[in-house]
């Protein structure tokens, strides 16, 4: 399960550089560290091989907004978040200037990227499919492992495969729309808080997030979530890791967020599977 890390910095702009890893002695370990200064004091930011190719946070950024000047992109929102004290940092672009309609319920969502970048190697530097629901700013994630720029960290950055990687992001993101008219399916009260348990029960979700997500459920915020349909349970779940889980869990929500929503797109696809789901646990369990 990911970390239950609070970004301590929106600054992503601060100098790592490589340094030898040695013994008492000056002896050499033949491995090298990530490290920066925190109020002149150097601080390690992981450990790695001399081969690990550095990606500056700065110029990692820079170059992926240079791929959207190349890709035609334009009039984005900026976010960004670091953890750690530097060895890791997200940034997403919202462009609420590209947008696609959930037919069935009117809903529009805006297209997003989500890149990662990481110092300690936990992250391979990736571009993230992610979406933005614009009637409440609810985030959605497609896949958390990344695509097209995913790989091993190089200190080469290549625009014009990043330029791909959004043309591919950009053709998925038109998918999203007829993906998520999947989920427009009726659902009863009950029967949403069915399908939240056997999500616990595939550990999709922990005990506590699926109490959070029923308090959306339960009462909606707003007029258009009051239908009972699996598209509103969705919408309940990415509303409270966004807004809740997010702000004292922050990787914690980004990973369940993507989780939780390829795994209702598998119920809308499968109706089979989802009518199991509708039914109680107990019910299942008997049979």
């Amino acid at each position: 399960m990911a970390r239950p890390t609070v970004p301590h910095s929106s600054d992503f702009a601060f100098n790592v550089t490589m340094q030898p890893l040695t013994l008492p002695g000056g002896h050499q370990t033949g491995f090298w560290s990530p490290t920066r200064e925190v109020n002149g004091v150097p601080k390690a930011l992981g450990v790695t091989s001399e081969n690990y190719g550095l990606v500056l946070n700065e110029e990692f950024i820079n170059k992926i907004e240079e791929g959207f000047t190349k890709a035609n992109l334009n009039g984005f929102d900026r976010d960004v978040a670091v953890m750690d004290y530097g060895k890791r940092c997200q940034a997403s672009w919202t462009f609420r200037n590209r947008t696609i309609k959930v037919k069935k319920v009117g809903d529009e969502l805006a297209f997003k990227v989500t890149a990662r970048n990481s110092y300690d190697g936990s992250w391979r530097v990736s571009l993230i499919d992610t979406v933005e629901r614009l009637a409440c700013l609810n985030g959605a994630v497609r896949s958390e492992k990344g695509l097209m720029l995913t790989g091993k960290h190089t200190a080469r950055l290549d625009i014009n495969r990043i330029v791909g990687g959004l043309g591919s992001m950009l053709q998925r993101f038109e998918t999203w729309a007829s993906d998520l008219d999947l989920l427009v399916l009726p659902i009863s009260q009950a029967e949403g808080y069915h399908i939240l348990n056997h999500a616990q029960e595939e550990q999709i979700i922990s005990g506590s997030t699926r109490e959070g997500i029923l308090g959306f459920w339960n009462s909606p915020r707003r007029v258009e979530d009051q239908d009972r349909t699996l598209y509103n349970l969705w919408n309940a779940g990415t509303e409270y890791l966004t807004h809740v889980a997010r702000r004292e869990r922050f990787e914690f929500s980004e990973t369940v967020n993507s989780e939780l929503t390829t795994w209702m797109m598998g119920l809308g696809r499968d109706s089979a599977r989802l009518s199991k789901m509708r039914q109680p646990l107990e019910e299942l369990a008997v049979n």
